[in-house]
């Protein structure tokens, strides 16, 4: 179930040439979608690989009318200051809003998993 303020969620990853760099955002996508529903929830990319942001809310019913975007990134940078803004902005209408969450990386579940790893690394567990 979505939370009550979203009628779609898009997972935002920055983009590669590369099809196998894709690989771990399409099974994370896999896995959510299969949890919440396919209707609930799209993976997009920034750049340099297809669906764009544009190519996701472009192909979403007129009955989505409030959309999160959820960037993949670890931390806010140019992307996500200025690129993915003005991306957002294109696609604003009166009858769409689009929020730009926070990204994962901000997220003290996120921290602490990348602690926890590099702690087994370490081996200081």
């Amino acid at each position: 179930m979505l939370r009550k303020e979203y009628d779609h969620i898009i997972l935002l990853a920055h983009g590669s040439p590369d099809p196998l760099w894709k690989q771990p955002f399409e099974s994370l996508y896999q896995q959510v979608a299969h949890a919440y529903g396919e209707n609930n929830i799209s993976l997009a990319y920034m750049e340099l690989t297809a669906p764009s942001l544009e190519d996701v809310i472009g192909a979403l019913g007129k009955e989505v009318r409030h959309i999160a975007v959820l960037p993949l990134f670890l931390a806010v940078g140019r992307h996500l200051r200025q690129d993915v803004p003005a991306q957002i902005a294109s696609l604003q209408s009166d009858d769409l809003q689009i929020e730009l969450l926070p990204p994962i990386g901000d997220d003290a579940l996120v921290k602490n998993a990348m602690q926890t790893v590099i702690a087994n690394h370490l081996g200081k567990v």
